[in-house]
């Protein structure tokens, strides 16, 4: 008797263009629960997306006590994460992972 058996592969879908997926987002929120010994006191995640696929999508803005204005954004784009200083709107790095990108956002001052 012989046994035959199909293989399926299970493919691990891509991250949709400038989307955060959920492990993006629940690295975030791991992140800012130790963003405090940084001086960072709320993340605030958000998106810009519309049908026409807009070059930021997902973001995270990041603030210091007592601020109305963020101190650091973190958005995908193109095929990965950029930070950013919105009080000026520097684009400062890319990064290919969003645990990189938070990686390198310093103290705050």
């Amino acid at each position: 008797m012989s046994v035959s058996a199909v293989i399926l592969p299970f493919n691990r879908p891509n991250r949709p263009a400038n989307r955060m997926t959920m492990n993006d987002r629940i690295i975030a929120m791991e992140w800012h629960d130790q963003a405090g010994t940084l001086g960072y006191t709320r993340i605030a995640l958000d998106n810009c997306a519309n049908n026409d696929e807009p070059e930021l999508g997902d973001f995270m803005l990041i603030y210091t006590p007592d601020t109305k204005w963020a101190a650091w954004g973190v958005g995908c784009c193109d095929g990965g994460f950029i930070v950013w200083r919105p009080a000026d709107g520097a684009t400062v790095a890319w990064h290919p992972t969003i645990r990189r990108a938070l990686a390198a956002i310093p103290p705050a001052s």
